[in-house]
């Protein structure tokens, strides 16, 4: 087993309901003293998340649980750090989870309350059973003794069972990230390595095109223009696997984002296009909202995009972006005049290296994979409603 010190950003705390810290089962940012305990929950958040905590704490107050608050911790001579935080409340203790963000990470945490949840059943069943025998106390005289015997014995065994399985999650964890951190080394290593000779083919079919061009017949200036066009496609077809390999492992940190100036940079993209065919886009008013500015600017990118490949012969593209403020997340759409999309294709043109079946369009058919792994880290959900010939409306989420 590693060192503890070597795992990732953790907190396991055990809590009073007035917000108390009483205890650190776990902490290897070295957040809290141990000395310094009873310590208020408050003392180790960022001001710029006392709300959210605020909010955290009532939550767990009204339904004996909170699951999934990202809340920023303050860390002495450090930048604050968000973390997601899990809590369930049991015998007015209330045992508070936190991690740093990460999908993988955020199942395991949900185990390890499922674990918690074990333990708190064996807790119960041992208050009942102390119950009985509390009525029987008079008339017994050794049993009791070995019973509670058995239910201490259990608990325990219950509670190294948690702290072995809290352990191998903490491990898991790492590797996880290990291996993305390889991953990502590979995906640059193989853009390199693969860049590399494509711009030698292009660079060499150019200058052999250049230099014996007049001797040259029609077939043959027409393969070399395919080769090249060919080898075009696979670097941008690289560079297209690489930024996907990328969604959510690079520094991104969410920020409030005013849409409004971002779609204005949207429109700055396409301005030229635009006027061009005669097109227009145009959105509602738009709030700020807490997110991923480059990677959801390349969200509307994407689909723009994906608007203007796709509309309809002699119709000017008219693109029209809107918000519908839900509950727990902002709910936006896209929606053009274009030519449609049939409904066999309207699930798997999220899939990697999938497009709607036209051979006439180039691209590498992972707009739509990358827009989806952008939205899904934001803990969204991405889909279309569209009919053949009457345009088509992405709609995707993004959570509060």
């Amino acid at each position: 087993m590693n060192n503890e010190n070597e795992l990732l950003d953790g907190l396991y705390l055990v809590c009073n309901r007035k917000g108390i810290i009483n205890d650190v089962l776990f902490d290897n940012l070295a957040l809290i003293n141990k000395d310094r305990l009873p310590l208020p929950f408050g003392d180790i958040i960022d001001k710029q998340s006392i709300k959210k905590s605020t909010d955290f704490w009532e939550e767990i107050l009204t339904n004996d649980f909170a699951f999934d608050f990202e809340i920023y911790i303050k860390l002495e001579n450090r930048e604050p750090v968000p973390l997601k935080f899990t809590a369930g409340s049991f015998n007015n203790e209330v045992w508070v989870i936190a991690a740093t963000q990460n999908k993988l990470m955020q199942k395991m945490l949900n185990e390890m309350m499922l674990i918690n949840n074990e333990q708190q059943n064996l807790i119960r069943s041992a208050e009942k059973k102390l119950s009985k025998i509390t009525d029987k106390v008079e008339t017994l005289t050794l049993d009791p003794y070995d019973e509670l015997s058995q239910m201490n014995n259990e608990l325990m065994n219950a509670q190294r069972k948690l702290a072995k399985q809290n352990q191998e999650i903490l491990r898991l964890n790492k590797e996880m990230m290990h291996n993305n951190e390889k991953l990502e080394h590979f995906a640059y290593t193989v853009s390199h390595d693969l860049k590399e000779p494509l711009r030698m083919v292009r660079s060499f079919l150019k200058r052999l095109e250049q230099k014996y061009g007049h001797s040259l017949d029609g077939k043959a200036k027409r393969y070399i223009f395919f080769a090249v066009d060919g080898a075009e496609r696979m670097s941008e077809l690289i560079n297209e696997l690489l930024n996907y390999s990328r969604v959510g492992r690079m520094n991104n940190e969410f920020e409030m984002t005013d849409i409004n100036a971002l779609l204005v940079d949207v429109e700055k993209l396409y301005h030229s296009q635009l006027l061009e065919i005669g097109g227009s886009l145009k959105w509602s008013e738009m709030p700020e909202i807490n997110c991923q500015k480059i990677p959801i600017q390349q969200v509307f990118n994407n689909l723009v995009a994906n608007s203007l490949k796709y509309r309809k012969e002699d119709v000017s593209p008219e693109i029209v972006i809107t918000l519908e403020d839900k509950r727990d997340e902002w709910l936006f759409s896209v929606r053009d005049n274009g030519q449609g999309i049939d409904p066999k294709y309207q699930t798997i043109i999220f899939d990697l290296f999938r497009k709607v079946d036209d051979k006439s369009t180039s691209g590498s058919g992972m707009g739509l994979a990358i827009c989806k792994k952008i939205v899904e880290e934001h803990n969204g959900k991405i889909w279309v409603e569209s009919e053949l010939g009457k345009g088509s409306t992405f709609y995707f989420t993004l959570q509060k």
